[in-house]
């Protein structure tokens, strides 16, 4: 609706979105709003010809409106009158190479200098941000507490005083609270897990003393690939079929974080006649349908549910939460408000909400 009307007003706009997903989904709701070939779309998947067609049209005004990935922040937009930017935190949004231009600092920059209006929008506020509102360049388009209360799903937490009095999770890999959300949220849809990281099991630890599983060679992290297979070292690749603790001798081996096909894994044995469906860095889903399913998915890998789903769960936020980066807390907000939006439509009020993070 904003690009719609700058192109009302006479003005060009230009969008820049994180993914190709992002800018397939903004693509199809910009050509149901404007109407085919009123706007260009510039992305790497484009391919060369289409792209620099699409970039030539541009150029010479034929489009004036642009949506795309990272590289149309410097699209030849005539007189630019918006500039958009969507989940300025993801890091597909600063380019790898020197002079290493962010999206949001360049698009700052032409705001500024066209004299136009920009818009950020995200699943949370980033620090960045949040300083152009706190210094007054920017103002917060923020919705009224009634509006996020009738719209935002009930958020349920299992804390460790939760845990310690739920016999069953000391040995599932789920607590109570989150199986019955599982089971609410099944009868009227498909229902997403969200697990940070990918594989079988990507961390491991010997049982006795805690201490991580380290290759003999180059001291990385051994990770279980499958049930009763042999261990591999998730840096150099080499197999470790003969383990044991260097520090306290034992042999046997925990399981320190729970990767993704796991989850899978124990999620069908647990729900046999519920279909298990996985989306990650080998098989990104785009999209899921309505009929009840367990939706398997790393941050960022999450697809679309048609209608949304009837319930979410987010796995091991601590994990998240406990990566060496100065932006943890951002993404781990981000990727928890990105759930919440998939998680249910205004048009389907009458679902019981479901949202458990454990």
């Amino acid at each position: 609706r904003a690009v719609a009307a700058t192109l009302a007003s006479g003005r060009g706009a230009l969008v820049v979105l994180p993914d190709g997903r992002a800018v397939a989904r903004a693509d199809a709701a910009l050509t149901a709003l404007l109407g085919e070939g009123r706007h260009a779309v510039l992305t790497a998947d484009a391919g060369p010809e289409k792209r620099y067609a699409q970039w030539l049209a541009v150029r010479r005004g034929a489009v004036r409106a642009v949506i795309g990935t990272r590289a149309a922040m410097f699209a030849p937009v005539r007189d630019l009158g918006l500039v958009a930017l969507w989940d300025d935190g993801d890091d597909s949004h600063s380019e790898p190479h020197a002079p290493q231009p962010h999206a949001r600092e360049v698009l700052l920059l032409r705001a500024a200098q066209d004299r136009c209006a920009f818009l950020l929008g995200g699943w949370s506020c980033t620090v960045e941000a949040a300083q152009l509102v706190e210094t007054g360049w920017a103002r917060p388009l923020i919705a009224a507490r009634e509006q996020v209360r009738a719209a935002v799903p009930l958020v349920r937490t299992v804390g460790d005083q939760d845990l310690a009095r739920d016999e069953a999770a000391r040995a599932a890999r789920l607590p109570t609270l989150a199986w019955q959300a599982v089971r609410d949220g099944l009868r009227h849809g498909p229902v997403l897990v969200q697990v940070p990281r990918r594989g079988y099991v990507p961390r491991m630890a010997c049982a006795a003393c805690r201490t991580p599983a380290r290759c003999r060679h180059c001291s990385g992290p051994l990770e279980g690939q499958e049930s009763g297979s042999a261990l591999r070292c998730g840096w150099c690749g080499r197999e470790e079929s003969a383990w044991h603790c260097p520090e306290c001798g034992a042999f046997r081996l925990r399981a320190q974080v729970v990767g993704a096909r796991r989850t899978a894994e124990e999620l069908g044995r647990a729900f046999p006649a519920v279909p298990v469906r996985t989306s990650g860095r080998e098989h990104v889903l785009d999209t899921v349908s309505e009929s009840p399913a367990l939706v398997v998915s790393t941050p960022g890998a999450e697809p679309v549910a048609e209608g949304g789903y009837a319930a979410a769960l987010l796995l091991d936020g601590w994990a998240m939460l406990g990566r060496p980066d100065l932006r943890a807390g951002e993404d781990a907000q981000a990727q928890a408000g990105q759930r919440e939006a998939r998680r249910l439509p205004q048009a389907r009020r009458s679902r019981p909400p479901g949202s458990v993070s454990v």
